[in-house]
């Protein structure tokens, strides 16, 4: 499965546990729940978060409200 398969809702559904642990400090030791393959690159930082795929090059930027 590649991110241009999903919408922009399932997407979500299948990041939801990695950004809320990302939100929370927790960037390090997730496994892409798209390709299942590769650890995600995360960081959050002044709100913003980021989660990268080197795998099935997932590419997610989203804000903290």
């Amino acid at each position: 499965m590649q991110p241009n398969d999903l919408d922009h809702e399932e997407l979500l559904l299948m990041l939801g546990d990695v950004l809320t642990q990302v939100a929370s400090g927790h960037a390090d030791g997730h496994r892409c729940p798209v390709c299942e393959n590769a650890e995600l690159v995360c960081s959050a930082d002044a709100g913003k978060i980021t989660v990268r795929c080197p795998g099935c090059r997932l590419d997610f930027e989203g804000w903290l409200g």
